[in-house]
């Protein structure tokens, strides 16, 4: 009889004990952050976010449901709180957080968002061929950043060398005033400005899409892959469920954006300050695509060394190891 108690009482601390480990484990599963930061500027690649955040999208992976939801200024700004450990996913241009990651930032390439919202525009159809642009000025904002990068690299590439144009530069909104006012006849700038050129500009028109143009030079089906969304490394070692959840939610609103601008054009006016029309016309033109970041590598990596030929500084001197690729 005794014997028998004691199996049965080991049987009973068997069980207990598997049950204790199955909720320990859940409640690993279950860890969540106290807050979620997400920063990104007023561009196309953070419209699909608003979405997210206005939907509640994250609210089960967050004690309390707590987002804080920045829109940056510069990128300045958001570099500085990505050194300062302060924003848990940030939209970024690629070769930014190449630059970061090769300067041992906490960060990595989460996901790439946009393919090319890069454009070329000439007064009176002047433009038609790069051979068009020799002896031309041209007007490129942001000196040394990827505009400016890109424009070089496929002047390059079409045999044009930099002696034979005189490129300008500024910021894309003053590009755009400068174009409205008549000052500047051959532009390149992103989307949304390009929809507010055309409609305000007399007799502009586009003369270039840089991504058909990248796919020229790197072959069919090369993608230019400009922005993605970069991931607090030790964040995401922390809680890769919610780093999940955040991919899969970003990526469902992405593309209900795509498929209906509409919907959310009214949130972005009040959010980001885009007319809604202007929003809506812009998607036209503006390549969003959701791809993880292993499924983005070789763009990436095409991407990347491209710029490298340009300017090394662009990308942090090298190419980033395989560390910069988010994987679960």
């Amino acid at each position: 009889m005794k014997k028998l108690q004691v199996t049965f009482l080991l049987f009973i601390m068997m069980i207990f004990a598997v049950g204790c480990g199955q909720a320990n484990t859940a409640k690993e599963e279950a860890k969540k952050p106290d807050k979620i930061v997400i920063q990104a500027p007023s561009a196309p690649p953070t419209a699909p976010l608003i979405k997210l955040v206005e939907d509640k999208a994250l609210e089960g992976s967050v004690e309390g449901g707590s987002i804080e939801f920045v829109i940056y200024q510069n990128v300045e700004e958001a570099t500085t709180r990505v050194a300062r450990g302060e924003a848990d996913f940030t939209v970024l241009p690629v070769n930014v957080i190449s630059k970061l990651y090769n300067k041992e930032a906490d960060i990595s390439l989460l996901n790439v968002n946009t393919w090319g919202i890069l454009y070329l525009l000439s007064r009176d159809g002047e433009v038609k061929s790069w051979e068009d642009l020799k002896s031309k000025d041209l007007f490129v904002g942001a000196q040394g950043a990827s505009p400016d990068v890109i424009t070089r690299y496929l002047l390059s590439k079409n045999g044009i060398k930099e002696d034979e144009i005189h490129i300008s530069y500024g910021t894309s909104p003053e590009m755009l005033q400068w174009m409205i006012a008549g000052k500047a006849d051959t532009v390149v700038l992103p989307e949304p400005l390009v929809t507010q050129g055309l409609l305000k500009a007399e007799n502009m028109q586009i003369a270039m899409d840089y991504s058909t143009e990248w796919e020229k030079i790197n072959g069919e089906g090369s993608k230019l892959p400009q922005t993605g969304i970069a991931v607090r490394t030790s964040f995401a070692n922390e809680y890769p469920d919610v780093v999940e959840a955040f991919q899969n939610a970003y990526k469902e609103a992405l593309e209900a954006v795509v498929k209906d601008p509409s919907s959310v054009s009214s949130l972005i006016e009040e959010k980001l300050e885009i007319p809604a029309a202007i929003f809506e016309k812009s998607m036209e033109r503006t390549k969003l695509e959701f791809a993880s970041a292993q499924e983005a590598k070789k763009d990436v990596e095409t991407y990347l060394n491209a710029l490298n030929e340009i300017s090394g500084e662009m990308i942090g001197g090298k190419l980033p190891d395989e560390g910069f690729y988010y994987k679960k």
